[in-house]
């Protein structure tokens, strides 16, 4: 076994388990609330708007975001390709357009260069080790002038600012993280508005809209940088201009 391989299975057999524990307290489907997503407070709302005006595209979600949002999303896409460490899909049938795989992601990601008009990256690169790479690759498979849904927790929140002024760990992931044994929710960095920005114009992705999630959106709206938690990054990959 090569040490690739090692890390690999290593990240496998954790992510497994967390999986695992999830479904045993049924918390292994996000997919908890459509009005929430019609409404703009969810953190899937700026990819159902997307996709709901723009049907037809080919698109990747890294991560799977449960079978509830799959059956909901699938409709207005031609092919939704989910991509995942470990096989969340079990032995349901999956609609007729989606497409599974199982793949470290701290690796090269398993597609071609440009192969999809829309990524999807929900609450998934915090947990990668090297969000130089997650944000490369995710570049890479995108095609130019193609979109791309990153939600990232927001580090610089007034919560997490808060929380550090009276000597706590800033809590980026659920408030019973210690209970369960999972360190700020399996949480491996930390993000601003600011360095996410930074790394989309490392990989010519343009930031085009900051997307609260939650409750008091008109609130966040004004300061996403200070009142968000949590924030659903909406880039497009630049198109290269051809010289003649």
């Amino acid at each position: 076994m090569t040490e690739s391989q090692a890390q690999s299975d290593a990240a496998a057999r954790f992510y497994q388990r967390n999986f695992e524990q999830l479904g045993s307290i049924g918390q292994a489907d996000n997919f908890t609330s459509e009005p929430a997503i019609r409404q703009g407070t969810h953190r899937y709302s700026s990819v159902f708007n997307h996709l709901s005006v723009n049907p037809g595209k080919v698109v990747v979600e890294m991560g799977y975001g449960g079978r509830g949002i799959l059956e909901f999303l699938a409709p207005f896409v031609r092919e939704y390709h989910i991509v995942d460490i470990v096989d969340r899909t079990g032995a349901l049938d999956l609609p007729d357009n989606v497409h599974a795989y199982q793949a470290n992601l701290d690796n090269r990601f398993p597609f071609e260069d440009a192969q999809f008009d829309c990524l999807i990256a929900l609450m998934v690169i915090e947990h990668m080790y090297d969000p130089f790479h997650a944000f490369s690759e995710a570049a890479r498979v995108t095609r130019p002038g193609g979109d791309l849904f990153i939600n990232l927790p927001n580090v610089a929140s007034l919560k997490c600012r808060l929380q550090l002024l009276f000597g706590k760990m800033p809590i980026t992931s659920s408030s019973k993280w210690f209970d369960n044994r999972e360190w700020d929710g399996n949480h491996l960095h930390y993000f601003t508005v600011a360095d996410v920005r930074r790394l989309g114009l490392l990989n010519e992705l343009d930031l085009i809209e900051v997307g609260p999630v939650g409750r008091a959106i008109p609130l966040k709206a004004i300061r996403p940088e200070l009142f968000c938690h949590e924030i659903t990054y909406h880039f497009k990959k630049t198109e290269r201009q051809v010289s003649a």
